[in-house]
């Protein structure tokens, strides 16, 4: 069973390296579609967080811990944001130096978003499962936020492929991480979900949704009200 949690973690991980070959092979994705996709995903992880990590801590406890996780978990991500976030000034920064500093933040925020999906793990494989979609499509994106200056820099594909598919590997190694904490601090349940929590929520305030808005586009209330549909019936049927 943990095999099967890793592999939605790695599936969501190679989802960076799927955005970057979109971007090699000079493939564009609509607005709609795009403000579709980023609405999905805010949509599954706000559903995941309501109808799945509350409902559990509620049940098993932990209530006080999972407030705390919540805000650590944002407060986390947050802070990994604002050290990784590539500021161009206008001074002429090489699109290459802005592609690695885009790959290293994406590395860093992939760490915890990894731990969310072993943390969902502990709910239920369908909960890890979701978390693991709405990660996956985020990433997407991220991929080809990575992908592309590193081209218009000149870097060469096959060894940008390369360096973006280690990037996703990262968010196994997060898996593996929260498996590993869950095990040495079993008693800290509230807490971890909260983490998991904290990291979505974050995700979809901060990042999914005012991308979403940016399209300009309403596919976004669109795939966002299917989102949570999808949870909601994957919780109650």
């Amino acid at each position: 069973m943990v095999l099967s949690g890793f592999g939605l973690s790695l599936a969501a991980g190679a989802c960076t390296f799927l955005g970057a070959v979109l971007v090699f092979l000079r493939s564009r994705i609509g607005i709609k579609e795009l403000s579709f996709f980023l609405g999905l995903a805010a949509g599954v992880m706000v559903a995941v967080v309501a109808f799945d990590l509350i409902p559990s801590v509620l049940v098993s406890g932990g209530r006080g811990g999972f407030i705390f996780g919540a805000l650590a978990g944002w407060a986390l991500i947050a802070l990994i944001t604002m050290l990784t976030n590539p500021r161009n000034d206008g001074n002429g920064h090489r699109m290459v130096r802005i592609g690695y500093l885009i790959m290293l933040g994406i590395a860093l925020h992939d760490l915890p978003e990894g731990m969310a999906i072993s943390l969902g793990y502990e709910v239920s494989t369908r909960t890890a499962a979701a978390i693991a979609l709405g990660i996956g499509i985020h990433n997407i994106p991220e991929g080809m936020a990575i992908a592309a200056p590193l081209l218009m820099g000149g870097r060469r594909r096959i060894k940008a492929g390369m360096e973006i598919l280690a990037v996703g590997l990262v968010t196994p190694l997060g898996f593996l991480l929260g498996k590993l904490a869950v095990s040495v601090l079993p008693h800290y349940f509230g807490f971890f979900m909260g983490l998991a929590g904290g990291v979505m929520l974050y995700l979809v305030v901060r990042q999914l949704w005012p991308e979403a808005r940016r399209t300009k586009s309403r596919w976004r209330y669109i795939g966002g009200l299917l989102g949570i549909t999808i949870i909601l019936l994957a919780t109650y049927i």
